[in-house]
């Protein structure tokens, strides 16, 4: 006798303990990833620490150092390295998950899982409609941005040393990739 199987939910996997690294739901089917290198979470540190106190300093929303439970959709859960949500649209959060596309999510790309960052993740943001995603790439050490137009990302820029990272969600962030990777 076969076994039924179904895609999974935020509901399924809700409960489980947070040490096994990263949990992530992409179109009903589980994908776990290892906790971040050292490197990683360096460069996360980093452009986070410069972005978060942006944010701030111009009152503009809630931004996220540490992964966080994004749910897209029913079948479509993800926990990004670093994400933004506009105080206009902080409804979307509902502790201890965002319901909802943030405004701004930033990957760090691990080259363990390279595709599953620039292409599973960049379809499935653009197609759910997060504004702005950045990719940063330590081994090409530069930052690309991306900005959601009439539902698909446009390339705002890719940044390397000397730069500054283009956003349209935040004017006048001066940000060099040099600093970051």
């Amino acid at each position: 006798m076969a076994a039924a199987i179904r895609p999974l939910t935020w509901d399924d996997i809700k409960e489980w303990p947070e040490y096994h690294g990263r949990t992530e739901i992409v179109n009903g089917e589980l994908v776990m990833s290892p906790m971040p290198s050292l490197h990683h979470q360096d460069i996360c540190m980093r452009v986070g620490t410069a972005v978060l106190a942006f944010v701030q300093q111009h009152g503009l929303g809630k931004f996220y150092l540490l992964p966080v439970h994004v749910i897209l959709s029913e079948r479509v859960h993800y926990e990004p390295d670093l994400c933004f949500i506009s105080k206009e649209r902080l409804h979307i959060l509902e502790d201890p998950v965002v319901k909802g596309p943030h405004d701004l999510i930033i990957e760090v790309i691990s080259e363990s899982n390279r595709t599953h960052d620039t292409v599973v993740k960049f379809r499935d943001y653009e197609r759910f409609g997060v504004r702005e995603y950045w990719l940063v790439d330590p081994r090409e050490e530069h930052i690309g941005s991306y900005a959601l137009e009439a539902g698909h990302y446009v390339l705002l820029g890719i940044s390397g040393r000397g730069d500054t990272i283009h956003s349209r969600l935040f004017e006048g962030l001066d940000l060099d990739p040099a600093s970051i990777v």
